[in-house]
């Protein structure tokens, strides 16, 4: 699997119809969310198709603003412990519901988190080497076919973990924002190639 991913999304509406309506995106406002990310001055750069932007290079936010939705992507995100980003998240959010998603092929790593009203909702974070690195709030609905062995690692032997860290992460992305980097697509996903993220390097 190559799934790698670090992005947040803050959200008033289904990111879903968001995407599907090709809404306009607000550039102004995303430099600025790049800056607040970055914490440095920022310049636009070529856009990234949203596969590639939730792993953007190190110096460099993809961010878009958008009616009823803004999308973070740096790899500032991609700590173990989602929440250490917990104060950072509800700054920006401003009372919105923050959903996050991160992960890393090279260490089997994957987490997500969800933040709601300020707070930590649901944090969890794991990798094969590490086990459960974090593991806070009540259990989501597409979690429950990992935690009930629906989901088991059939093609390694011993391995480590009793559900794959990245398919989980690949079904946070579904549930949260309805595309995958991997996996099978259903009738709920879009394409994330189709849409392109506006891309910020710091100055």
């Amino acid at each position: 699997m190559g799934s790698k991913a670090a992005v947040v999304m803050f959200v008033e509406a289904d990111p879903r119809e968001v995407f599907r309506n090709g809404l306009e995106i607000n550039h102004l406002k995303s430099k600025l969310l790049a800056e607040e990310i970055l914490g440095t001055a920022a310049h636009e750069t070529e856009p990234v198709a949203l596969d590639l932007a939730v792993w953007p290079s190190v110096g460099v936010a993809c961010t878009a603003s958008l009616p009823g939705l803004e999308v973070v992507c740096s790899r500032k995100l991609a700590k173990p412990h989602p929440s250490q980003l917990t104060e950072e998240i509800s700054r920006l959010a401003a009372g919105r519901v923050a959903y996050g998603v991160f992960m890393h092929s090279a260490e089997d790593w994957a987490a997500f988190a969800v933040w709601s009203g300020g707070e930590l909702v649901r944090a969890f974070s794991v990798s094969p080497e590490a086990g459960i690195i974090e593991d806070v709030g009540e259990h989501l609905p597409f979690e429950t076919p990992f935690w009930s062995g629906e989901r088991a690692v059939r093609n390694e032997v011993k391995y480590a973990l009793p559900f794959h860290p990245l398919q989980l992460g690949n079904e946070a992305l579904r549930a949260f924002f309805g595309f995958i980097l991997e996996g099978r697509e259903d009738a709920s996903c879009f394409d994330p190639e189709e849409f392109e993220i506006p891309s910020f390097r710091q100055v």
